[in-house]
């Protein structure tokens, strides 16, 4: 349940297209960040989970280094109680951090590829309608046969 709502669903696509975080990471601060998680949670499926869950849930930036940006250092965290400490223990929950790391990391490169398909594909349609372009079986550019 929480790998949905972390990684691949609408909530994190709408944290992950909010702007702060192509920021410098100096210039961030986590309640924007924790609004943001807020606004993607009401937006999507992931506000009918149990609302004990829903309150474990915080934004977080990691310590940040001169030139990293906001996608560097956001991380989810998950805040664990009694009795379920005892199952995920400090141990358990820095694997979940890496974990969440590497995944947030895969998700960054997914959307880089997917604005670049965007502007590739646009491109080859604003190609497409220029004036006298063909592209077909004999190649009809700007009025001759090539």
């Amino acid at each position: 349940m929480l790998a949905r709502l972390y990684l691949w669903s609408n909530s994190t696509s709408d944290i992950a297209c909010s702007p702060s975080l192509t920021k410098p990471a100096n210039t961030l601060y986590r309640h924007n960040l924790t609004a943001n998680l807020e606004t993607a949670i009401r937006s999507s499926n992931a506000h009918q989970d149990p609302v004990d869950v829903l309150r474990r849930l915080d934004a977080r930036m990691l310590e940040y280094s001169h030139g990293e940006i906001g996608w560097d250092v956001f991380t989810l965290e998950y805040k664990v109680d009694p009795p379920i400490d005892t199952v995920l223990d400090p141990e358990a929950m820095e694997k979940y951090l890496k974990l969440f790391k590497h995944l947030w990391q895969i998700k960054r490169i997914d959307m880089a590829l997917d604005k670049g398909w965007l502007r590739v594909t646009g491109g080859a349609r604003m190609f497409l309608r220029l004036p006298g372009a063909y592209i077909g079986p004999k190649a009809f550019i700007g009025g001759a046969f090539h």
